[in-house]
C-alpha cells in the first residue's frame, strides 16, 4: 500500500495571490487592515454603526473607499468628517492614494467588538452549607426544597 505524502501548512495568501493579480491582493489587504483598525480610525460608537466594505480604483489612478453605514444620518456624518477619516487610514494602516469616501446605507452594518462578559453559575460550598443550616428549621420537606432553590438563584444572580 503506497504511503500518502504529508501535506504541508501553506500561508493563504499564496493561495489568493494564484487566484487575483497584485493590485486586487493589495486592496484586499488593505480592506482587512482598515477593518481590523476601523475602531481606532472612527471611534468605537461609529464602528459599531459602520464598516469598509471595498476599495475601488478610481480613473484618475486614485482609490475609493466605500464605506457601509446601517442609518442615513451616520452616512452625513461619514461624509462630514471624509477629510479626517481619509488621514485617518493613512495614520493607521498607511492607506495611500485614498481620495474619495462614498457611504451606503446597509442594514445591520457595523463592526461590532465581542465583549467578555464574566458570568459565574457557581455559587461556592461553603456559601451553599450556611444557605442548608439557616434552612434547617424548616419542617416541610417541598418548602425547604424551594426556599433552597430561591436563595441559591439569588446568589448566583448577586455573584454573577
Amino acid at each position: 500500500m503506497a504511503k500518502r505524502k504529508t501535506s504541508e501548512l501553506k500561508p493563504l495568501n499564496l493561495n489568493f495571490k494564484k487566484v487575483f493579480d497584485a493590485e486586487r491582493m493589495q486592496r484586499l489587504t488593505s480592506i482587512a487592515t482598515l477593518r481590523k483598525y476601523w475602531a481606532h480610525i472612527v471611534g468605537t460608537m461609529m464602528a459599531e454603526r459602520s464598516e469598509p466594505i471595498a476599495i475601488e480604483p478610481q480613473q484618475d489612478g486614485s482609490l475609493g473607499l466605500i464605506i457601509a453605514v446601517d442609518h442615513p444620518v451616520i452616512a452625513q456624518h461619514i461624509r462630514l468628517l471624509h477629510e479626517d477619516i481619509r488621514k485617518a487610514c493613512f495614520t493607521q494602516c498607511k492607506l495611500q492614494g485614498l481620495s474619495k469616501v462614498w457611504t451606503r446605507v446597509h442594514a445591520g452594518a457595523g463592526i461590532r467588538e465581542e465583549r467578555k462578559v464574566k458570568k459565574s453559575n457557581v455559587i461556592c460550598c461553603s456559601d451553599l452549607r450556611r444557605l442548608a443550616e439557616r434552612l434547617q428549621d424548616v419542617e416541610d420537606k417541598a418548602l425547604r426544597k424551594q426556599m433552597f432553590l430561591a436563595a441559591a438563584a439569588q446568589l448566583i444572580f448577586y455573584n454573577a
